[in-house]
């Protein structure tokens, strides 16, 4: 298949989980690291508006170059020595785990005038070659996030364990579901929940996903560089 019958088969199996599960939107993200500029044209040019990347040296050239009206997203690990970049050019930051780099990050926006939306990454999985902070930690960490400027939290993220069954991703997505609630009493701005990715879209959705980041999926198989 080509990528539009790719995109229009996710967004098709997208729509029958969101059904299922009741969830009101789910955005879904192209996963676009490692890919050219001229496939994401052809992705933005099939009707998708929402990019993921994982590495600010690969990324930012790219959408240079592209000059798109498409929202970004940092998916991969933000390094501190990075977070100008990041502020300068992606709209939304799905992995922070660090205050510090939190802090550099909304220090950056507000000097560039914008303000990014932010999602804390937890690792859900317990997984020690994985980032993201405890799940016990999430309510400290959004309370320091909540003074941050330059930054708009809006909710959690996590990545399924990456040798785990599909129940283990399920109590992967639903343990990030159930912190949500506890974090909303507190910030009821956290609404989005990012998890599930080409092989477990589906499974993340049914446990309360509102973005998935389907690269594979929609590109076919990947390039590496």
């Amino acid at each position: 298949m080509n990528k539009i019958d790719n995109i229009n088969v996710i967004l098709e199996r997208i729509e029958s989980a969101r059904k299922t599960a009741g969830t009101e939107n789910v955005r879904l993200i192209a996963v676009s690291k490692t890919r050219t500029a001229d496939e994401v044209k052809s992705v933005f040019g099939c009707g998708l508006k929402d990019f993921g990347e994982n590495r600010i040296q690969e990324a930012v050239p790219k959408i240079k170059s592209l000059g798109i009206d498409a929202v970004w997203h940092l998916i991969g690990h933000l390094q501190s020595n990075k977070a100008a970049k990041a502020a300068q050019y992606f709209d939304y930051v799905h992995s922070l785990d660090k205050i510090e780099t939190a802090e550099k990050l909304g220090k950056s926006a507000s000097g560039f005038g914008r303000v990014i939306k932010s999602l804390i990454q937890v690792n859900t999985s317990n997984e020690q070659n994985k980032n993201g902070i405890d799940p016990s930690e999430v309510l400290n960490f959004a309370e320091k996030l909540a003074g941050i400027e330059g930054l708009e939290p809006v909710g959690l993220m996590t990545i399924g364990p990456l040798m785990g069954s599909e129940d283990d991703n399920k109590r992967s997505f639903a343990m990030l579901r159930n912190i949500l609630p506890e974090i909303q009493k507190s910030f009821p701005l956290y609404r989005e929940l990012s998890m599930g990715m080409s092989g477990d879209f589906e499974t993340a959705i049914l446990e309360g996903a509102t973005m998935v980041r389907i690269g594979t999926a929609i590109f076919g198989s990947r390039n590496y560089i």
